[in-house]
């Protein structure tokens, strides 16, 4: 009886259609029932725990037409989106769940279990790459490489640098910093 397939029940409770490559996977890999931990980090999920993880994190309201499939143990849904032209995987964090903040694992399902369940980002996220493109990030940046510098500076003076070298040094990146923080005073930059 159609009723009682476990598949369909998943379908119409989500109101999704899970992806082929997907339902041959749980199938194979017996994931029909409970969830299984694939590597020490990814956990996928069985059908048991499918609806209810979907549900609990609200993935078909904030990223309707996905499908979170298992978490990486630390906060972050693995998903599938369920057409059928698309089996990429994607991770984001389970309170980020938009498709401005989905990061590619693969472009293919099939080859992300063939090889090994990889964490691994391959595309980031397009906020991620807007931000990096953002005035905060190049504030932030330039504000890091003053203190980095800095810092080295003080490694070097640890090492046998000249005093009146390292006093020269430290007070121009000093007055660079000080010149950097009034420069951009009230602006978001700082981590």
């Amino acid at each position: 009886m159609a009723d009682n397939n476990p598949l369909q029940i998943i379908e119409q409770a989500l109101g999704i259609t899970l992806p082929g490559a997907y339902v041959t996977f749980l199938r194979q890999q017996q994931l029909m029932e409970e969830g299984r931990l694939m590597t020490d980090l990814v956990y996928l999920y069985g059908l048991a725990e499918l609806a209810g993880q979907n549900t609990l994190y609200e993935v078909q309201h904030y990223l309707p037409g996905y499908l979170t499939i298992g978490d990486d143990s630390g906060g972050q849904a693995i998903c599938l989106h369920c057409a059928a032209t698309d089996s990429t995987v994607y991770i984001t964090g389970h309170g980020a769940l938009d498709t401005g903040s989905l990061q590619v694992l693969s472009d293919n399902f099939s080859d992300w279990v063939a090889q090994g369940y990889s964490l691994d980002v391959i595309r980031e996220s397009p906020d991620i790459l807007a931000f990096r493109q953002s005035d905060t990030w190049q504030l932030r940046a330039a504000w890091q490489a003053l203190h980095l510098a800095l810092k080295k500076l003080e490694a070097e003076k640890s090492k046998g640098m000249d005093l009146k070298t390292y006093l020269l040094q430290k007070r121009q990146l000093q007055q660079e910093i000080v010149t950097f923080e009034t420069l951009h005073a009230g602006k978001k930059y700082m981590p």
